[in-house]
């Protein structure tokens, strides 16, 4: 079935306003557009240049299998050969998305789900999700809300820029795992190549990431140090080098950053975790991005796909660890009913 007559079908399913752009924006000159569809953030423009790969018409996302702007869940990234085991010692199959893993919350994860609009005004956008116990696989019947609002911001140099603070929460009637994120594409070019995003600088507040396998999983000893590797970042420099695939990126750079296995004092709770810039002097762009997440996964899009090319965009999303449902040593994705789950992206655009 052609793209095409797949759309149109999708479309005919869906409620008439699961396409409905849903604009917020501010004084600063920051505007938000958001779909019900995948709460997928359309388009993020600053004094009216776009910042993300974005597609005007709405109906382009129904297609979309490489998750332009969305949110993601019911686990971000993978969870190893599509299954784990509770504390119960039970294990939960999943849907095999990337075989023989569970890439994004299944095939039908929440990328592809129509949010609930509760709250719409002109600086904030409130939606919300229900997925049923066995939703791909997953247990436990989760409700998920997520706030996207706007706020004015200013730079070290006076000038008016915006701040788009996405927060989550999540309940849950049974055990269950859970990590959400979002999956912009940044491009701060005004006009967004491949070339302008290998000249983009690049600075991770981050002294280890995760060593994965071929298929994107963490190995054993996963936690290594960036220092004398490719990936330290703790200074600025070009994304470029790393917009290849190699013998040792097969995948080119599609990792996850660690930034603290353990809880900072409250006044810090959403730190600074990376720094995305391009051009210089006032034509410069520059994007902050502030987390409560213990991760961020960095990918330079190496599968992205018409009418967009690879390495045409960067993805940063804070999240939990990879596969860490599986893996004890890695911080709790695990959510309990009683519990609140709580995260907080926030992206700074000047």
């Amino acid at each position: 079935m052609n793209a095409l007559i797949d759309a149109q079908r999708l479309t005919q399913q869906l409620a008439p306003t699961a396409l409905t752009p849903h604009a917020i924006s501010c004084s600063g000159g920051l505007t938000v557009t958001v779909l019900p569809y995948g709460a997928r953030v359309q388009s993020i423009k600053l004094h009216g240049q776009e910042l993300t790969l974005s597609q005007a018409d709405p109906q382009f996302y129904l297609t979309d299998s490489a998750a332009l702007g969305a949110s993601v869940g019911r686990y971000a990234n993978r969870i190893a050969n599509a299954a784990y085991r509770d504390s119960s010692g039970a294990t939960w199959p999943l849907s095999a998305s990337q075989p023989p893993h569970c890439l994004h919350g299944g095939a039908q994860g929440f990328a592809q789900r129509v949010w609930t609009v509760l709250e719409h005004s002109a600086d904030s956008l409130l939606l919300e999700l229900i997925s049923p116990s066995g939703d791909q696989g997953f247990p436990g019947t989760l409700r998920v809300q997520q706030r996207l609002q706007v706020v004015d911001t200013v730079d070290s140099q006076g000038r008016a820029g915006g701040e788009l603070q996405l927060s989550f929460t999540a309940t849950t009637d049974a055990e269950t795992v859970i990590n959400l994120t979002n999956h912009c594409y940044f491009n701060l070019a005004p006009q967004q190549t491949v070339e302008a995003l290998a000249a983009h600088q690049l600075e991770l507040m981050a002294e280890q990431y995760l060593a994965v396998d071929t298929s994107g999983i963490p190995l054993p000893d996963a936690v290594r140090s960036v220092s004398g590797h490719a990936f330290d970042f703790r200074s600025p420099k070009a994304v470029g080098p790393l917009c290849r695939q190699s013998t040792d990126l097969p995948h080119g750079l599609d990792h996850c950053f660690v930034n603290r296995f353990v809880a900072r004092p409250a006044k810090d709770t959403v730190p600074l975790q990376a720094r995305l810039s391009f051009g210089s002097g006032k034509a410069q762009r520059t994007l902050e991005l502030r987390s409560s997440q213990p991760g961020v996964q960095v990918y330079v899009s190496t599968y992205l796909g018409a009418p967009f090319a690879p390495y045409q965009g960067i993805c940063l999303e804070a999240q939990n660890f990879p596969d860490a449902p599986n893996r004890p040593d890695f911080p709790s994705a695990v959510l309990r009913p009683g519990e609140l789950y709580q995260q907080q992206i926030f992206y700074r655009f000047s």
